[in-house]
């Protein structure tokens, strides 16, 4: 199979193309830096001074992955606010256009989105057929995933939207800070850590998203969390003994509110308790199911 895959310098893109690679699919990876820490597959380039355009691939693209966004970690000033959406809804839509200039356009579209879809939503449980949430991220992922259904309308491709939680990796995302705060001894709950984390293992993670393009009957949303969510307390303590260390300093909720503001309340805070029910459904097998076996295989 050809894949391409937009966003491939980010850590998910990393890990999709190498294991898309070791099940002898060929990756044409889409760029406009440098593709730095790339090697598992062929970079086409873009200068970033120009209008967005994807360069056709030498053979037609079976499906595209498109996973490029700004980073959402951060204080979310105006213009960081108007980064993330125009790099989620606005680039989708200019790849769609584009993509439907192409003579052969991928019959598959895979786009990113995010657990942010549901909100703040207590202990609900969270499938994929849940209704939409409030808030800055509710309002992008919704804008975000109507953007990429327009692929279906556009040459009738089958479109997934991809509703990923927090990937864990040990070479990127929030699991390394969070290790070193644990290590220094500065490690705690998040407010009262009785909110749901949405967790996932970044090989699973890069394993659903090529089970979902292999499978040509899935579409429409997806999530891509681990069927076993863990509440905020609940993660802290097991992270605390995978590492052997206390668990000592819990951050209040109004000083992370303070510090962070709607980013904090969004993202730290909010809980979500996430089911993969179209995964499972679909015959999906996680190599990583419980919080104990992702944070050993990720910690040791």
């Amino acid at each position: 199979m050809n894949l391409g895959i937009t966003g491939i310098t980010g850590l998910i893109g990393r890990q999709l193309a190498r294991l898309a690679t070791e099940q002898g699919h060929h990756v044409w990876g889409f760029s406009r830096g440098s593709g730095a820490g790339v090697s598992h597959a062929t970079l086409l380039r873009q200068p970033t001074a120009e209008p967005w355009k994807l360069p056709e691939a030498d053979s037609p693209l079976d499906t595209l992955i498109h996973l490029a966004g700004e980073p959402v970690l951060g204080l979310w000033t105006p213009k960081k606010r108007q980064r993330i959406r125009d790099s989620r809804v606005s680039f989708t839509e200019q790849v769609i256009d584009h993509l439907s200039t192409w003579k052969h356009p991928p019959p598959a579209f895979l786009c990113g989105s995010a657990v942010g879809f549901y909100g703040d939503r207590g202990d609900e449980i969270l499938p994929e057929s849940a209704s939409s949430g409030s808030g800055f991220l509710a309002e992008v992922c919704i804008a975000w995933e109507t953007a990429a259904a327009r692929a279906s309308h556009a040459w009738g491709a089958r479109v997934v939207q991809l509703r990923t939680g927090l990937v864990l990796a040990p070479e990127g995302g929030a699991l390394p800070l969070m290790r070193t705060a644990f290590r220094l001894g500065l490690g705690g709950r998040l407010g009262d850590g009785q909110q749901w984390m949405p967790w996932i293992h970044v090989r699973d993670e890069a394993r659903l998203i090529l089970h979902a393009a292999t499978r040509t009957h899935l579409s429409g949303p997806l999530n891509l969390a681990a069927p076993e969510p863990a509440r905020n307390i609940d993660f802290t303590r097991q992270l605390a003994r995978t590492v052997h260390r206390p668990a000592l300093l819990p951050a209040p909720a109004f000083l992370l509110k303070t510090l962070g503001g709607d980013m904090a309340q969004e993202m730290l805070l909010a809980s979500q308790r996430i089911q993969p029910h179209g995964a499972l459904e679909s015959g999906f097998t996680f190599d990583f199911p419980s919080l104990p076996e992702a944070l050993g295989h990720l910690l040791s």
